[in-house]
């Protein structure tokens, strides 16, 4: 599937990923998101932003069927994942959530050593045999994830004894270590300083190049610097979705314009 969109006057067509049409979602009675309709586009970064209990995190935790893990929900639309609908009754669930990896808030490695923090559900999923298949794949996730100089020399350590910044690449690199194709972010920095952040932001951008990437984050000046396209959420609500350089300077809708300028959220 491909979407047309035009750069400046100049037409384009840009593979579609996953896309979600007319998504709705319940906890319980309650309806967490309303009709919710977006196409992520493939090897781009999406900004997912909005006041805290609008339904952001909800609708990421869709695209892995996270939220099935959750008892009384409900769901009702479509998710496509290549054209294939993601809640389809055949569906493997494992297989999904390998293709569609996800980074949350705060770093959760394993208490594991920081080589099996990588090499444990390969192992489980048939990906590396142990030995020098699996050395290679450890190596190479923690590259991708930019942390390998830094620990390289020591994988035998705890992955506790790591800093939150270099925690929460581990687990980086513990996803790409399933070699996704789509990589779900839910605040992946706000709990880390400056510093860490700046290397996670560095470390999206070389990560889009072989990835699609959805983010969700409260930094509007983060939103800016990453990501390709953005989506305002509020109260459940898709309001508005461009790109990241149209909605944060003549964005369409007022009620975005205030959240971007601080006047609510």
């Amino acid at each position: 599937m491909v979407h047309e969109m035009y750069e400046g006057n100049r037409k384009m067509t840009v593979p579609v990923k996953m896309e979600t049409q007319g998504l709705n979602f319940y906890y319980q009675e309650f309806k967490a998101l309303q009709d919710i309709n977006i196409a992520f586009f493939a090897y781009q970064v999406t900004a997912l932003i909005g006041p805290s209990g609008c339904g952001k995190s909800t609708y990421l935790r869709c695209l892995n069927r996270m939220n099935d893990l959750i008892s009384d929900i409900r769901v009702q639309g479509k998710i496509f994942l290549d054209q294939e609908d993601i809640y389809a009754s055949d569906l493997d669930v494992v297989e999904l959530r390998r293709r569609v990896g996800m980074v949350f808030q705060k770093p959760n490695p394993f208490p594991k050593s920081i080589y099996e923090n990588i090499a444990y559900a390969p192992r489980i999923h048939g990906l590396a045999k142990k030995g020098t298949q699996m050395d290679d794949l450890v190596e190479d996730s923690l590259r991708k994830a930019g942390l390998w100089d830094e620990v390289g020399d020591r994988l035998s350590q705890p992955a506790t004894s790591l800093s939150g910044g270099q925690q929460q690449r581990l687990c980086i690199a513990r996803a790409l270590a399933m070699d996704p194709e789509v990589l779900l972010m839910d605040e992946p920095a706000s709990a880390l300083d400056p510093l860490a952040t700046q290397k996670i932001e560095e470390l999206i951008h070389e990560l889009k190049t072989r990835l699609t990437i959805i983010i969700v984050t409260h930094n509007m000046q983060q939103a800016a610097r990453v990501s390709d396209r953005t989506a305002f959420f509020y109260m459940g609500q898709l309001i508005e979705i461009d790109a990241t350089d149209i909605m944060f300077t003549r964005p369409k809708q007022k009620q975005t314009e205030e959240y971007i300028t601080g006047r609510f959220g």
